[in-house]
């Protein structure tokens, strides 16, 4: 193609036709620019395409991370559930010598389960924040209050619970029966304390404070985060179905029945109370 035009501007050349040579020029001229640009223009749709579909990987990896949160979420509501219960129990009296002795009331306070966001999709997308195509970009007030808000306030309720269990661990050592209780058994003063000592219900009404902390922050993550993943599966115009796990409506892996203690149904955008197995 570029030969044959040659070929028409040397014989409008040889031809004295200079007018007609110089318009054929700025023609050439004019078509090879619009190829460049029409070359550009796919180049960066192309880019675009490419740029979209990384994205969306992402915001896919970002639902990944929320239902392994949701599972962690639905763990902590039945962890505070149980030690909830057995708080109830040593607060109102209601255990015996023998509770202790069969079972691990005792480990109220001594143990913790924190509550650890996955961020690998939210680190990603941290790093090709300036390629959010503009569809996406409506999510980012909800990403940000999930990971930079809500994910702060729950960092500093773990750091919180797992101090202060350490804290009652580190204290434990002072009794005369801690030593006991490092061989897996129990002596009566240990119960003792259990039952009647003032200090451990202190200590229990302590914990549970950090724990009830840290249970509320975690349902608020756990709604947020159920937002976000339909959101996003609605933005990307996904075709699968909803794990789940992405639900309102929690089952208990726990009967309720096994819990101490009443409970009642309330409504609450923060707090999940249990009724025939449900929240």
């Amino acid at each position: 193609m570029i030969k044959l035009f040659r070929n028409i501007r040397q014989n409008l050349l040889n031809e004295g036709k200079t007018t007609k040579y110089f318009k054929y020029a700025i023609g050439e001229i004019f078509l090879v620019v619009i190829g460049i640009l029409i070359a550009l223009n796919i180049n960066n749709w192309n880019e675009q395409k490419k740029n979209e579909a990384k994205i969306v990987n992402i915001l896919k990896e970002i639902q990944n991370d929320i239902q392994l949160d949701l599972i962690q979420a639905n763990r902590m509501f039945d962890y505070h559930m149980l030690t909830d219960s057995i708080s109830k129990g040593v607060y109102n009296n209601t255990f015996t010598a023998d509770d202790y002795r069969t079972g691990n009331l005792m480990r109220i306070g001594y143990n913790y389960r924190d509550f650890k966001i996955v961020t690998n999709g939210f680190d990603n997308l941290k790093g090709n924040i300036d390629n959010i195509p503009e569809i996406y970009r409506r999510l980012l007030p909800e990403i940000k209050n999930l990971y930079a808000g809500l994910k702060i306030e729950i960092d500093v309720y773990n750091d919180r619970i797992r101090n202060t269990t350490y804290k009652n661990i580190d204290d434990s050592y002072n009794f005369d029966w801690s030593q006991i209780g490092l061989k897996g058994l129990l002596a009566d003063a240990q119960i003792d304390y259990y039952l009647n000592d003032k200090k451990y219900k202190d200590l229990v009404a302590n914990y549970m404070n950090d724990r009830h902390n840290i249970f509320l922050k975690s349902n608020e993550y756990r709604i947020a985060a159920i937002n976000l993943y339909q959101k996003i599966h609605d933005a990307i115009g996904s075709i699968d179905t909803i794990p789940e796990i992405v639900n309102y409506n929690y089952k208990s892996t726990t009967p309720i029945n096994e819990y101490v203690g009443t409970y009642t149904l309330k409504e609450s955008v923060n707090t999940f109370w249990p009724k025939n197995n449900n929240v």
